[in-house]
């Protein structure tokens, strides 16, 4: 059984899940909208206590894009600043530094639980004005970890541009975030409406400049497997 810990990109309530796209195997979804690398490894210490969890002989990590999402949000509106700010107080973003420490612990409390773990680079985001050069750096941080720990290393960035070098990285949210809620809402009532939502914005790879289409979903999905 497989453990699929990550955020939003791994549950697939908006966008699809790179889940959907995997060989069929049984596995737990362990994505969780929002969540950063400080509330992943806080899931893990929980999931560790579960009744499935001696069941599960790898872990598929693929967390950290709130860590540099939401800051960044913080700063293009008001509305932004409001949603995302409150959550200072309780929920922790992880700088590059403090990324690393956050990974290597959760990588140290899988393998002492003797299990296989996989890391999963952070994808690209194709909104307007986001800091590629830092996803770029935490990337970095995720491929040096995976060797010094002898690792798989799914690089979905790579493997992303490698199949659409040129994607648009210019879409926004708006400082009202209502397409944001108009996107759960839709998404999560009819889903096949996901792609719709690619193809009418001329976005390759994400539903909302964030979250995978279903292109972009096995693009992830296939270089996760190669790492299993």
């Amino acid at each position: 059984m497989i453990l699929y810990l990550g955020d939003s990109l791994t549950r697939g309530l908006v966008g699809w899940s790179y889940i959907k796209f995997m060989p069929p195997e049984p596995f737990k979804n362990g994505g969780l909208d929002g969540d950063t690398a400080h509330g992943a490894l806080r899931r893990l210490r929980i999931y560790r206590k579960m009744k499935w969890y001696p069941q599960i002989k790898t872990v598929v990590v693929g967390i950290g894009t709130n860590d540099l999402l939401q800051p960044h949000l913080m700063g293009t509106g008001l509305v932004w600043k409001l949603v995302f700010g409150w959550r200072i107080s309780w929920k922790k973003w992880a700088d590059k530094a403090e990324y690393e420490r956050v990974m290597r612990e959760i990588i140290e409390t899988v393998l002492s639980d003797g299990k296989k773990c996989v890391l999963m680079g952070l994808p690209l985001m194709q909104l307007v004005n986001y800091p590629l050069d830092e996803l770029r750096a935490r990337n970095g941080v995720l491929e040096r970890l995976a060797g010094e720990y002898g690792l798989p290393f799914a690089d979905v960035l790579a493997a992303e541009l490698r199949t659409v070098p040129d994607a648009r990285r210019d879409y926004d949210w708006g400082k009202l975030g209502l397409r944001r809620v108009g996107d759960i809402l839709t998404m999560g009532l009819f889903p096949r409406t996901k792609d719709g939502f690619s193809k009418r914005r001329g976005l390759e790879l994400t539903v909302d400049g964030v979250h995978f289409n279903s292109r972009s979903g096995a693009i992830a999905a296939e270089a996760v497997r190669r790492c299993l």
